[in-house]
C-alpha cells in the first residue's frame, strides 16, 4: 500500500507546473497583440499631446506658371485645399519674378545649362493662418499637415495649382 502511495504522490507532483521560459514568451506574445489591437484603433496613441495655437506664415512655390495665371492670385485671397476643403489661411504676399528655367543638355559641348522661359514663371505665395502645433507631428490646419517639403494643392478664388512648401516661420 504505501508504494501505491508513493507512486500517486508523485503523478500529483508532476501534475503541478511551474512558471516557466514559454509562460513568459506567451504572456509576452498577448501583450503584443493587445497592443498591436490598440494602435489600430487608436493611431496616434491613447493619450493625444496637447495642441497649441500658432499664428504661422508658410511659403509655397508653383513651378512653371504661366504668364496669363500669374496676376490671378492676390494678397489677401483666401487660400482652400483642393483635397480636403480647409481654409489654409490668406495670401500675404505674391512674388512671380523668378523666371522659370530648365536644364538642358548640350551633347555637341557636353555641358548642361538653364534655359529660361519667358512666358512661364516661379511663383512664390507666402501664406499666414493659425495652426495646430502637436510635438512630434509638426503644424497642421485640420487634418492638413503644413511642413517643408510637403506638396499642397491649393485653391484661390481665380487660381488653381499644386506646389511644395519651401519655408515656414511661426509669427511673433
Amino acid at each position: 500500500m504505501k508504494n501505491n502511495n508513493a507512486v500517486a504522490e508523485k503523478k500529483t507532483a508532476k501534475v503541478k507546473r511551474r512558471f516557466n521560459f514559454i509562460d513568459v514568451l506567451i504572456i509576452l506574445a498577448i501583450v503584443l497583440l493587445g497592443a498591436i489591437v490598440l494602435n489600430l484603433f487608436f493611431p496616434n496613441g491613447l493619450f493625444k499631446s496637447s495642441s497649441v495655437e500658432k499664428k504661422i506664415q508658410y511659403t509655397v512655390e508653383f513651378v512653371g506658371v504661366d504668364e496669363a495665371f500669374v496676376d490671378k492670385i492676390k494678397e489677401n485671397d483666401s487660400v482652400i485645399d483642393s483635397v480636403a476643403k480647409y481654409n489654409l489661411g490668406s495670401v500675404m504676399t505674391v512674388d512671380s519674378s523668378m523666371p522659370y528655367t530648365e536644364l538642358k543638355y548640350d551633347n555637341e559641348a557636353g555641358v548642361g545649362h538653364l534655359a529660361a522661359f519667358e512666358d512661364k514663371y516661379n511663383v512664390l505665395v507666402t501664406v499666414s493662418v493659425v495652426a495646430e502645433y502637436n510635438e512630434g507631428e509638426g503644424y497642421s490646419v485640420g487634418d492638413r499637415r503644413i511642413a517643408v517639403g510637403e506638396k499642397l494643392s491649393l485653391r484661390f478664388p481665380n487660381y488653381a495649382s499644386e506646389g511644395y512648401c519651401v519655408s515656414l516661420s511661426v509669427e511673433g
